[in-house]
This record gives structure tokens, sequence and C-alpha cells, in this order.
């Protein structure tokens, strides 16, 4: 059975994960119920302390390599960037990497995750937020980021400056079907540019916000 573990996670745990982000961005376009914050509170509780052990068991390199090539293909030149749902910030790491003097704030629904991704960095600053609503002022940020997570696109938008750059990536999303991307993009308003990558099992959008 162990030797299925990864097959089944690829082919099939992966994928409808990541279609589940999409439905649920669709689903809870206006935010997270209070039922669904009491479960995350409590499901990242439990999980935040050995997250970073199932990244690393699962393959790092094949967890973020849609992620990796879509950092490589951006254009915009950040100095304020947004990582929206962190987790133990994963993201904001390889980010603050990259763009080492752009000031990155990081947001994630759960606090234990939070909590666990502070002690990782003082340069990052981490936020407590629901993605759909987001604590921060219109058109504040050159970059947004997402990985693996409910794209909500009018939220991530609003705090986006014109000219600046959404990065999306899916660790599986290369086999979401071309159908209901399309439909999802749909919603994506305000861009001038959407761009599309599948890299391995992953899946990368760069949408770049019209002027």
């Amino acid at each position: 059975m162990k030797a299925k573990t990864p097959w089944l996670q690829q082919r099939i745990i992966g994928p409808l994960i990541d279609l589940s982000y999409l439905l649920m961005s669709l689903l809870f376009v206006k935010g997270f119920p209070w039922w669904y914050e009491r479960l995350n509170a409590w499901h990242y509780r439990f999980q935040a302390q050995r997250y970073d052990q199932g990244v690393i068991a699962s393959g790092e390199t094949r967890y973020a390599q849609a992620l990796e090539a879509g950092l490589q293909a951006l254009s915009v030149h950040p100095s304020r960037i947004l990582d929206v749902n962190t987790g133990t910030g994963f993201v904001a790491q390889k980010l603050l990497a990259r763009f080492p003097h752009a000031q990155i704030v990081a947001t994630d629904l759960s606090e234990a995750m939070l909590a666990h991704a502070r002690q990782r960095s003082s340069q990052i600053e981490f936020v407590r937020a629901d993605t759909a609503r987001l604590p921060f002022a219109d058109e504040s940020f050159d970059l947004v980021t997402l990985h693996n997570g409910p794209p909500h696109l009018g939220e991530m938008t609003r705090v986006l400056r014109p000219g600046g750059q959404l990065l999306i990536a899916f660790t599986s999303g290369a086999r979401v079907p071309a159908l209901l991307l399309r439909r999802w993009l749909a919603h994506a308003q305000h861009f001038g540019k959407v761009e599309m990558g599948r890299t391995g099992d992953g899946l990368w959008l760069i949408l770049t916000k019209e002027l």
C-alpha cells in the first residue's frame, strides 16, 4: 500500500484538492462562514507543527515546481508583496530570498500556522486574515501570490496596484480540467494579460492587472 501512496497523491488526491480550491473560491466569494473558520482553527492547531514535514515527505521539489516556474515567469519588480494562504510561510520565505529588498506581508486564516511561520522569519509581517476579506488598502501591493489555496480573485485584485501581477500556483493543478479553468478565469476582471503554464504535475497562472 505504501508504494501506491505517491501515485494516489499525484493522480487523484492532489488534483481533487486543487479542484476544491477553485470551487471554494466561487462558493465562498464573500468570505468563509464562521463554522469553516472554527474548523480551520481546530484542524491546523494540530497540523501546524508537522505541516512542513509533510511537504518534505511529499517531495519539496515536486511540491514547489509550479510555484518556482511561476516565479521565474514574473516580469514585475515588486517593492511590496502580499502572500495569502501562507501556512507556515513556505512561499513567503521563497519570496524573501528572491526579492530581499521588498516588504513582504503574509496572511493565513490559522493562527497556529502563523505562529509557526513567525518563528522562521522576523523580516516578514504575518497577519491573520481571510483571503476574501483582506485588511489592506486598495492598490497597496505590487505582487500578490497564492500557492495551494482558494483564489479569491476579487480581493486579491483589489489590493493589487495597476500593472501589478498576481501569481497563483497549484502543486497538482495540471490535472484540473481546462474547461473549468476557463470558466473560473471568466470571473477574472481588470486583468489585461493572463499567462498560464503547466510544469510537471503543477499549474501556474500569472495575471497582470490592467493600467
